[in-house]
């Protein structure tokens, strides 16, 4: 049961992204980030004062949480609707899920753990994966995938670095979902002053139905979330973690499934099978 949440968690991340494209037809990167922050929250919350033990925490705790959430979810997903905006669903899907590989990077200096030969070529396979998904079309001379594709990069480091922070704060308070709760809530706190100094040249917009597919696509987030919290609780890490990072290869079958108008290349195929082998080579070290 657990693995089968797992893959229902990738695929709901999968439809989310397809779902935002749209919503971003008529509306921005920040206020599909606010309305999915916002979303996410009252859920989050919400499982936490049902099964968390949220008169327990810490102060140590709830701060490192707090300041997991500075940067992500709220800015890592704010950089990885950017890029969608840039380079579509598939490339930014594929870019942003290499989260796991900074994350074991990083726990080699801060966690003490060990650099393993999966690692290694782990990393190798994603960056040759990476360097297949954000080439340039050549049919497309003007087209410039770099900004998009470092956007997508820059979700990858910065949920890396909160979940690292997380990972902290579970040494400290091992109790996931207020974790998550306390997470998000560091989230909204730090996008609402930048949502608020954006707002002056780019105003929080949701034109037509844009409102609605950003509110569904933040709902098919929150249920990725949601699957994937109990998948951790009714089976091992090791077994979730890889069939849940393997949402780029969603994406790209709802796109062509669902004829969404977006380009698949055969070096954007490539280079999404070859960023999860990668993942799952990082994830068995």
């Amino acid at each position: 049961m657990g693995s089968v949440l797992a893959l229902t968690s990738a695929v709901l991340f999968a439809a989310a992204a397809l779902l935002v494209r749209r919503g971003l037809a008529g509306s921005n990167a920040a206020t599909a980030t606010l309305v999915s922050i916002a979303t996410n929250l009252v859920a989050m919350w919400a499982l936490a004062l049902t099964v968390g033990a949220i008169d327990e925490i810490t102060r140590a705790a709830a701060l490192t949480f707090l300041l997991a959430g500075t940067l992500a979810p709220a800015l890592a997903r704010l950089t990885y609707y950017e890029s969608i905006n840039r380079i579509g669903v598939a490339r930014a899907s594929t870019i942003s899920n290499t989260t796991p590989l900074f994350t074991a990077i990083l726990a080699v200096p801060v966690l003490g753990e060990s650099l393993s030969w999966p690692l290694a070529a782990g990393t190798l396979f994603v960056v040759v994966g990476l360097a297949l998904t954000a080439r340039p079309d050549r049919s497309a001379p003007t087209e410039r995938p770099w900004a998009g594709a470092l956007l997508a990069l820059n979700t990858a480091v910065l949920a890396s670095f909160s979940f690292m922070l997380r990972k902290l704060g579970l040494r400290i308070f091992p109790d996931p979902a207020v974790a998550s709760a306390l997470t998000v809530t560091g989230s909204l706190i730090t996008l609402l002053p930048y949502l608020w100094l954006r707002s002056r040249h780019e105003p929080l917009r949701a034109e037509g139905r844009a409102l609605g597919y950003l509110i569904v696509g933040s709902l098919f987030t929150t249920g990725g979330f949601l699957a994937y919290f109990i998948a951790l609780n009714l089976s091992e890490v090791v077994r979730v973690t890889p069939l849940a990072n393997t949402t780029p290869l969603f994406a790209l079958a709802l796109l062509v499934l669902l004829r969404q108008g977006e380009a698949i290349r055969a070096s954007t195929v490539a280079g999404a099978v070859l960023t999860v082998a990668g993942i799952l080579f990082v994830v068995a070290g």
